[in-house]
């Protein structure tokens, strides 16, 4: 008997030149190395659950706070500035409340077309 597929996928690729990526950059900048702790473990969650996107709710700050070691503040701060920036699609995170882009998108249907 074959293993249940879950939703999202084990794996994702994360581009060699991610910090040098101008939004990420930008991030940095406003708000130091965690905004690359924060990113990296968005992405994460991102990719594990769903695969290509992640609902944004009151628990999420707390959830990626607690396991990044930063405040719910300073989360909150870093996503919200990642919409503003376009790290995440701004449409769809002011309507669904949800995490994503067209890069993550790309990313996850890549992943399981080798499925």
């Amino acid at each position: 008997m074959s293993r249940p597929r879950k939703p999202g996928i084990r794996y994702f690729p994360l581009d060699t030149d991610f910090f040098e990526n101008k939004k990420v950059r930008r991030l940095t900048r406003a708000f130091g190395a965690i905004a690359a702790s924060v990113l990296v473990n968005l992405l994460c969650t991102i990719y594990k659950d769903k695969g290509y996107y992640m609902r944004w709710d009151n628990d999420m700050p707390f959830l990626i706070a607690d396991l990044v070691g930063v405040t719910e503040g300073a989360v909150m701060e870093t996503v919200n500035k990642a919409v503003l920036i376009g790290f995440f699609h701004a449409g769809l995170f002011e309507r669904y409340k949800i995490l994503t882009s067209k890069g993550i998108q790309a990313r996850y249907l890549e992943a399981v077309s080798r499925r």
